[in-house]
């Protein structure tokens, strides 16, 4: 792993190299799957090859345009920033610059240019670009540490639709290269402003029972229906995303500085913010439907694919099915706890 991530991509000069290296991230997920490694692992692993391939393409942007003009720092966010990367995932990332930043002229330009290579190399490696433009490349998610810290105090005191849409991804952060100082100053701000404002999570939460796990009240499966997924479930957006966003508020309520959401729910039993059989539950839950839905996105990448995360009742075998059931009602339960908790300001 160290070797495929770092030693190889260091001897790459272009995207094009890089590219290759990345396509071998199908047939490392199948390895680990087949040696019976858990779905926390093999994210922490793909993550760490995107993490090393976008050092690099730093690498070859500083060396192309000379030593950054003020200090900064790379920004991970969503299933990157959790190291929860699967094969298919777009990318989300931003630059936090030193306060020393002057709008306009030769620091906008360079910063432009580093982004724009960045986000374009990981676009043409397989990491597609983010449809939200969540990237570094936008300027709006480029910019100094006191502006990334108004938006912050804005999504969490004015939290409207769009400020949780986005909070959704950039609550979830860490930083991959740079200055550490200025990411700390910013995690260190969000968790101060977040940690027991009732308002704030109390609208995170009701956001977050808006993606519930398909099953009905007869706890049978729902499944799409009609389109090119008719008769699938979405393991990432009714599955994974669920116990993300349902760790995250929890996470947030309690100061918790942890990002990977299996890191998450061990503090939060820990602390006793979750019951420790609640969070061990949903860890087991995690891990089921991750390795379900991996399993299915190595066998699209087989039939040579891009991967997805629509999976059929018909590639599961019973045991499967009634795990899946079993976990789906487990997070239903947890949700309408979380959801009449932050209701009433219990934190």
């Amino acid at each position: 792993m160290e070797s495929l991530a770092q030693h190889d991509l260091q001897a790459c000069a272009t995207a094009d190299d890089v590219s290759q290296i990345v396509a071998r991230v199908p047939g490392l997920m199948r390895r680990m799957l087949g040696e019976g490694q858990s779905t926390r692992m093999i994210g922490h692993a793909v993550s760490d090859i995107a993490d090393a391939v976008t050092t690099r393409l730093l690498g070859q942007a500083e060396d192309r345009l000379g030593p950054p003009p003020v200090p900064y720092a790379w920004l991970a966010a969503g299933s990157q920033g959790r190291r929860e990367l699967t094969a298919g995932s777009d990318q989300d990332n931003g630059i936090v610059l030193d306060d020393a930043f002057e709008e306009g002229g030769a620091h906008r330009a360079y910063f432009a240019a580093l982004s724009a290579h960045v986000c374009n190399g990981l676009h043409a490696c397989g990491y597609v670009h983010c449809p939200g433009e969540m990237m570094a490349m936008t300027e709006r998610w480029c910019q100094p540490l006191s502006v990334w810290q108004g938006y912050f105090r804005e999504w969490i005191e004015q939290p409207e639709p769009k400020a949780l849409m986005l909070a959704s991804v950039f609550f979830d952060f860490r930083t991959i290269a740079g200055t550490a100082s200025l990411f700390e100053s910013l995690h260190g701000f969000v968790l101060d402003k977040t940690r027991r404002n009732t308002i704030f999570l109390a609208y995170l939460a009701r956001n977050a029972m808006s993606r519930q796990p398909p099953i009905g009240f007869f706890r049978n499966f729902r499944l799409a229906r009609g389109g090119e997924h008719d008769g699938t479930m979405d393991l990432k957006i009714r599955g994974v995303t669920p116990i993300v966003e349902l760790s995250r508020v929890h996470a947030l309520s309690a100061g918790i500085a942890a990002v990977n959401t299996f890191e998450r729910l061990e503090a939060l039993g820990a602390a006793g913010v979750l019951s420790s059989n609640g969070a061990r539950e949903l860890g087991e839950a995690l891990e089921l439907i991750g390795t379900l839905r991996l399993r299915h996105q190595v066998r699209m990448a087989s039939e040579g694919k891009r991967p997805d995360n629509h999976v059929r009742l018909d590639t599961l075998s019973g045991a499967e099915r009634k795990r899946l059931r079993a976990a789906f009602v487990l997070v239903r339960t947890m949700q309408s706890a979380m959801a009449a908790r932050y209701r009433h300001g219990y934190l």
